[in-house]
């Protein structure tokens, strides 16, 4: 058996590839090839059907024979999907079942599979041979999923069980195998087209619109789509040969936030963070719009904020529910920072669209103004938002953070801009709220950097948050906010003072958590990609181009193109393909180099908060707007290196 994930060397090669298409579009290319004079390429992509425009994954494989063959097998395997389909409870203890494959079943006469009780895939031309393995004498022996498998029959035997059906209540780890006899003549190919309906198909109906649509057709229409979305609309970075692969990845994060929107919400991942967070999309929405797709911003800060924005009295935790914006994970783990970038986010989109659209005109009041007043009315007695977990980097639950107060001054600011523009009375009254947020923000970072110069710190730095006194770890990322997103060194908003901390609490993290990235032991027990891209995005706007550039550059080649030894010499696998999970583990980081010696995580991937730091970083590099209350102007190639 030849298998293309334990290839044989070839010509002291790999013999297995993977690469998008065209370096950037969301087709994948996967070539194999092997001992026997014949090379596979499997094509795979995601697209719509017909005119609900469905969607549906299209796997295209075929063989090319670069000899005469004879009595060698095509096969491929039906499998559960993701690294087993055992059941699992995250960290919350919440069960998920829906990677198990508990009865599977294949229809010859219709040449389609039936998965539990989904349409599964749809083959476009029958196998020769076929066969389906379960556990249905429920063995809780695991060799038994090694003993009754469709390799085993393969490898002792060369044959398959020939049976339509099985089922596996016990583990979900039904599978099966199609096969297909090849007697080729040098040069001569075989082509398999699969249909994956992974949207609401059900039906005879529905399975002869999938069994009818063309794949050529269907490949096209994709292709033209992409090509017409990522290279004729919107932002077009045109980059020299020794960065352009930078534009290929300025098109792939842009396509990744796309594809990661679900009817208007952008969701962080499209596993384990398949939901809408106002902390993520915030950041992500305007990535879309200063890349060129206004639409879905428009769609999500304009329809699907008010819909998480609470109009009920009651409390969550310490805070009034009214006019906090905030779903269950807002309001489960006490994410006080969503107001905060719910206003930053629906000011920067007013401000994008312009006067004539009057996108904010149209929130300003109940939810801009609400969304505000809640600011001012869930604080703690020092004047900064209570104690919550609002991002999972910047430290633990029971403790206040500054990262809030930053997003919540944002926030302000972007919120009292939009009253000005739009001639509002409520402009003073909201201007008030900021200014006693700030000072109240920046009397507690004085008395922190006060506290630990007694204490005899001499390295300068601003904590996590005024219960971290001098917490030297790498909790104090957070502090990053101050910089990026949030723009609060523009004309040093909380003092001269505030911000000479700041810019010395990138010193301190630059020569204690810097290891290629950003590495952050102590929440993750990982290297942060998008951690790595804001403060790359905080060394741009301080000048420090050499620093920025070295995390732009460990980004893209570690964490978005990252590849592992799989032997020695040059046999090398990719592992990613221009998208970065949430957190990148030590292991694959270094080359297997480094294990933790306790939990590490490894993160949902493509990750669409990472996506949008590329975004904005390389346009920052390129331009950016500052002063824009003041004196208006644009920094052109301000991150360019000579």
């Amino acid at each position: 058996m030849h298998l293309p994930q334990h290839p044989d060397p070839i010509d002291d090669s790999s013999p297995l590839t993977q690469q998008r298409e065209a370096g950037y579009l969301p087709v994948f290319l996967t070539r194999f090839r092997t001992s026997l004079g014949i090379d596979l390429e499997q094509k795979v992509l995601a697209t719509t059907l017909g005119q609900r425009q469905r969607s549906l994954v299209l796997m295209r494989l075929q063989s090319h024979a670069t000899a005469a063959t004879q009595n060698a097998w095509l096969c491929i395997a039906v499998t559960p999907f993701g690294p087993s389909g055992f059941e699992r409870h995250d960290k919350a203890g919440r069960y998920s079942a829906d990677k198990r494959m508990t009865y599977l079943r294949y229809l010859p006469a219709e040449q389609r599979f039936q998965i539990n009780n989904r349409i599964g895939p749809v083959l476009d031309s029958p196998p020769t041979y076929f066969g389906v393995y379960g556990n249905e004498q429920a063995i809780r022996d695991p060799e038994h999923y090694l003993r009754t498998s469709p390799f085993q029959d393969l490898g002792l035997h060369g044959t398959l069980n020939g049976n339509e059906d099985s089922f596996d209540h016990l583990a979900g780890l039904t599978s099966a195998v199609l096969a297909w006899p090849l007697t080729l003549t040098a040069g001569e190919t075989f082509r398999v087209d699969i249909k994956l309906p992974v949207d609401d198909f059900r039906g005879a109906a529905d399975i002869s619109e999938i069994r009818s649509a063309s794949a050529d057709e269907l490949e096209l229409g994709n292709q033209s789509f992409w090509t017409g979305k990522l290279d004729h609309s919107g932002l077009q970075p045109l980059l020299p040969i020794q960065v352009s692969h930078l534009s290929d990845l300025f098109k792939i994060c842009r396509s990744t936030l796309l594809i990661l929107a679900d009817e208007g919400q952008i969701h962080p991942g499209p596993t384990i963070y398949d939901s809408f967070w106002v902390r993520d999309s915030s950041i992500e929405g305007i990535a879309c719009a200063l890349s060129g797709d206004r639409s879905l911003p428009i769609e999500q800060f304009g329809r699907h904020y008010p819909s998480v924005f609470n109009r009920d009295q009651g409390r969550v935790g310490p805070a009034e529910l009214y006019g906090f914006f905030g779903d269950d994970h807002e309001k489960n783990d006490h994410e006080w920072d969503s107001n905060g970038q719910a206003l930053w986010g629906i000011g920067r989109l007013d401000r994008i669209l312009g006067a004539a659209s009057n996108f904010g005109a149209g929130l300003f009041a109940p939810y801009v103004l609400d969304g505000a007043r809640w600011i001012r009315d869930n604080r703690s007695r020092f004047g900064l938002l209570h104690s919550g977990w609002s991002a999972e980097h910047i430290g633990e639950k029971d403790k206040p953070h500054y990262w809030d107060d930053f997003w919540a001054l944002a926030g302000l600011w972007e919120s009292a801009r939009l009253a000005e523009r739009l001639n509002s009375g409520s402009a003073a009254e909201i201007w008030a709220i900021y200014e006693d947020l700030k000072n109240a923000t920046a009397s507690s970072i004085r008395w922190v950097l006060n506290e630990q110069r007694q204490r005899g710190e001499w390295q300068t730095f601003i904590p996590t948050g005024p219960g971290d006194v001098g917490r030297l770890d790498s909790t104090m990322i957070g502090a990053l906010a101050y910089f990026h997103p949030c723009r609060l060194y523009m004309g040093n908003k909380l003092g001269a003072d505030i911000d000479h901390a700041a810019r010395m609490s990138l010193e301190t993290i630059w020569s204690h958590f810097i290891d290629g990235g950003f590495r952050h032991d102590s929440a993750w027990n990982c290297y942060g990609p998008y951690l790595t891209l804001q403060l790359a995005h905080s060394f741009l706007f301080i000048g420090d181009l050499e620093r920025m550039d070295r995390c732009l550059g460990w980004s893209v080649g570690n964490a978005g193109f990252s590849s592992i030894d799989r032997g020695g010499g040059d046999d090398r696998w990719d592992v990613v393909q221009g998208a970065w999970n949430e957190q990148h583990c030590y292991p694959i980081a270094r080359d297997f180099a480094e294990f933790p010696n306790r939990w590490w995580y490894m993160g949902d991937i493509p990750h669409g908060w990472a996506a949008a730091e590329l975004l904005l970083l390389l346009r920052d590099i390129l331009f950016f707007e500052a002063d824009e209350d003041a004196n208006p102007h644009i920094y052109i190639a301000p991150g360019v290196m000579p």
